[in-house]
This record gives C-alpha cells, sequence and structure tokens, in this order.
C-alpha cells in the first residue's frame, strides 16, 4: 500500500529525507515483502553483505541486543543464512517521487593522457582548488577563458577541453604522463554551481536524437567539433577541482573504497551513506538483468530523486564503453532498512 508523505507524517519524513524538513506531497513509500524483490530467491548475497556489514558498522551499534546477538552468531559465508537473516531483521522499502522518472546511469574511473607541461599537444589544464572564494566561484565558461590562469593552480594538462569535462563528470580519474608516470587524481571540490545536463542541451538543439543520447556518442560528437564543442559543455556552469591521490583505492562521497558493480551513487536526501539496497536494472551488453544487493557510496549532482542512481562501473578502461551506454528507465532501487524491533 502506498503511503503519502506530507509535512504532517513527521516519521516517514524523518525516515525518507534523512532530517531535512520538506514537504513532499510527491514522495510515495511503499513496504514490500521479499517476494516481491525479481531475482531474490535466486541471488548470492555473500559478498555484498559481507561488505555492507563491515562498511555499516558504526549504525549496527545502535541496534537490539538481539540483533547484535543474532549477526555475531551469523555463518557469514552461508548464502541461505545470510538471506534469512536479512529477511528478519530488514524490510524492502520503495521510495518514488511522482514527478521524478526511474532512471540508472552508470560511471567508471576517467582514463586520459596528460602531461605536467602545457604544450600544443597538452593546451588544456585541470586545477588545484583554489584557496580563495573569488576565485573557486568562476563559472565554467570564465575558466575556460583563462580566469584561473596563471595563478600558479594547474595541476596537469590534457589533450583538450572534452577530456577535462568527461573527467569532471566521472569525478575522478588515471593519468598517464608523458614521463609514464601514472597519477590517481580524485574531486577536490567545485565552483558552487548547479549541474545542468549537456546531453539536455543537445537534444533540444536537435544536435542529437534521444537514441544518441549516451556517452560514447556525445563523446565522439564533442571530439569531432572542438569548436562547437564549448559552447556545449558551457551549459553546465559546475566545474570541478581536482588533487592527486596515492590512495591505491578510489572511494566515493562517503569514504568508502567503491568496488566495481556493487557500488551506487544515490541521492543522499533519500539514502544514508552504506545504505543497502536491492537494485534491479539492465546492464550494457549483458542479456541477464542484474538483480543483487549494491552499496550507497557515492553521490552526485545529477543524482536527484529516490529512483534516480549511478552505478559504479570499475576501474579498467575497458568499461568505459558500457557505462556510458548505461541507461535504463526501468530500474527499481529499493533500500533493505532495519524493522522497527530492531
Amino acid at each position: 500500500m502506498f503511503l503519502t508523505i506530507n509535512k504532517i507524517n513527521l516519521f516517514f519524513v524523518g525516515l525518507l529525507m534523512v532530517g531535512h524538513y520538506v514537504q513532499a506531497t510527491n514522495i510515495q513509500y511503499d513496504s514490500l515483502t521479499f517476494n516481491q524483490l525479481k531475482g531474490w530467491k535466486q541471488a548470492t548475497l555473500i559478498d555484498q553483505f559481507n561488505d555492507y556489514l563491515r562498511l555499516a558498522n558504526d549504525s549496527h551499534k545502535k541496534t537490539t541486543e538481539t540483533f547484535k546477538k543474532e549477526l555475531a552468531q551469523l555463518d557469514k559465508t552461508n548464502n541461505a543464512k545470510i538471506k534469512k537473516f536479512i529477511e528478519t531483521h530488514y524490510e524492502p522499502v520503495l521510495i518514488t517521487d511522482t514527478q521524478k522518472e526511474h532512471l540508472i546511469t552508470g560511471y567508471h574511473i576517467f582514463h586520459a593522457k596528460a602531461d605536467y607541461q602545457q604544450s600544443a599537444q597538452y593546451p588544456v589544464p585541470i586545477y588545484q582548488k583554489p584557496s580563495t572564494a573569488q576565485q573557486r566561484y568562476h563559472s565554467h565558461e570564465a575558466v575556460l577563458d583563462g580566469a584561473l590562469h596563471n595563478k600558479g593552480l594547474e595541476l596537469a594538462w590534457l589533450q583538450d577541453s572534452i577530456d577535462v569535462y568527461l573527467l569532471m563528470m566521472q569525478g575522478s580519474g588515471l593519468l598517464t604522463f608523458t614521463d609514464g608516470d601514472i597519477k590517481k587524481v580524485v574531486y577536490a571540490g567545485s565552483n558552487g554551481y548547479g549541474y545542468q545536463s549537456i546531453s539536455q542541451y543537445m537534444l533540444d538543439k536537435k544536435l542529437i536524437t534521444h537514441a544518441q543520447r549516451n556517452g560514447p556518442f556525445i563523446k565522439q560528437y564533442l571530439k569531432n567539433d572542438l569548436k562547437r564543442a564549448k559552447e556545449i559543455i558551457i551549459q553546465n556552469p559546475s566545474y570541478v577541482f581536482f588533487k592527486f591521490d596515492k590512495k591505491q583505492a578510489f572511494s566515493g562521497a562517503a569514504g568508502s573504497a567503491l568496488k566495481a558493480m556493487q557500488s551506487l551513487a544515490v541521492d543522499k536526501q533519500y539514502y544514508p551513506f552504506h545504505s543497502l539496497i536491492w537494485l534491479e536494472t539492465a546492464i550494457p551488453n549483458n542479456p541477464q538483468r542484474f538483480r543483487n544487493l549494491v552499496i550507497a557510496q557515492d553521490t552526485g549532482g545529477a543524482i536527484k530523486g529516490p529512483q534516480r542512481g549511478d552505478l559504479f562501473f570499475g576501474i579498467k578502461k575497458e568499461v568505459e564503453q558500457d557505462a556510458g551506454l548505461m541507461k535504463d528507465k526501468n530500474a527499481r532501487l529499493i533500500m533493505l532498512r532495519l524493522r522497527n524491533n530492531d
């Protein structure tokens, strides 16, 4: 049964909005059974659930003694027992927004060639985060026009503005330098402007069709016309700053290491970080639908709404194509929350 959320229903507002007081008459809450989760009976959950337990350790400290005792006694290598434990202590919750569509996309670690010095082959910089607010709040267009030029903020130089833009969209990447160095760069902040979709702009201008609205096609379109590309990418005024990071693993906004096909970027207004989520979606070039546990470990400017997610595809360069093609409007995110008596 669906229950409409409104500002009087403080219990559900507190649950779904994670402490934010808003009027949300368009938000709906549906308590499901595990039999309603597609693929639940066939799923293998051992790795995912053990990773979740490690990440959610602090939240489990607030649970009942019964929960803690049964968790301590649980055979965490037995899939059937793990499934039974989840069914006993967790409740599937489907959160929907009648004003927003269901959409699961994919992201990955972007790979690019780079140099430490500017040259004809590497003319476009990525910047570290400026120390002053005045420098940080330049628009994307202003930065491309040189607002931060020669201020000692250049971190590396890339081959074109498209590589810089794609790196910003992924939030982190691996740069292969001309001297053979491979260095990891990660998100260090932004200029504070809200995210705007360039693919929507291209669609509105009839530069692409709905079928062409995917990462690989748009990347090639922009690469083929760098002059037109600037007009397009500045439609997103958000600009991302970077820093080098020596840690081996890539982490999401939750601060925990990301894992391919298990880490999900979510709207944290609805899903606290390290929430356990059942995801039903379709993966490009895979005939079988993906139905398994994922963990809320990341977020992003484009991830807005309770049925909007971004699935992490990993760090290998080969996953770029599938991650870019990932766009499932028939997906479902279902949060598995602890039952009230736990």
